[in-house]
C-alpha cells in the first residue's frame, strides 16, 4: 500500500490514481527530478502564524497589527509597504480616526483569508496601498 501526496488516504500499490481525490501518480517522478509540492501544501492554510512563503512574512501577525495598530500603518510597514503605512498614518489624520474602522475590518478579513490569498493580495502585489 502507498499513501496519496495529495489526499493522504491508503492507494494500492498497483493503482495508477487515487480512488479518493484522483491525484495521477503516473504524473509523479522519483528522485532528483521530483517536483517540488505545491503551495498549499509547503505553507498550510490554516495556521495564520506560520511564515506565509519566502519572505516570511505571517498573515496572522498582520492581521493583529492591523486590528490593534491599524490607524498607525503598522500592518504595511510589517508587510515593508512603507508609502502605504504613511499614506495610512495621513488619512487616520484627516478623518479624525475615523480609519481605524477600515483597518480592524482589514484585520478581521486577513484572519478569514488562506497564507496564499494573504500572500497574493498583501505580499507579492504590485500594488502600493493594498486595502481589501
Amino acid at each position: 500500500m502507498k499513501q496519496c501526496p495529495k489526499c493522504h488516504q491508503s492507494v494500492d500499490d498497483l493503482s495508477s490514481f487515487c480512488n479518493n481525490c484522483g491525484y495521477d501518480f503516473r504524473s509523479s517522478s522519483n528522485g532528483f527530478g521530483q517536483t517540488p509540492p505545491p503551495y498549499e501544501e509547503r505553507y498550510p492554510a490554516d495556521n495564520a502564524f506560520d511564515a506565509c512563503g519566502p519572505e516570511g512574512k505571517s498573515r496572522g501577525v498582520a492581521a493583529l497589527l492591523a486590528i490593534l495598530l491599524g490607524g498607525l500603518g503598522a500592518q504595511y510597514f510589517y508587510l515593508g509597504r512603507v508609502s502605504a503605512g504613511i499614506i495610512s498614518i495621513i488619512i487616520t489624520i484627516c478623518t479624525c480616526g475615523l480609519w481605524e474602522i477600515v483597518t480592524l475590518i482589514q484585520g478581521i478579513m486577513m484572519f478569514c483569508m488562506t497564507n496564499a490569498q494573504f500572500r497574493q493580495k498583501y505580499v507579492t502585489t504590485t500594488s502600493s496601498f493594498p486595502v481589501f
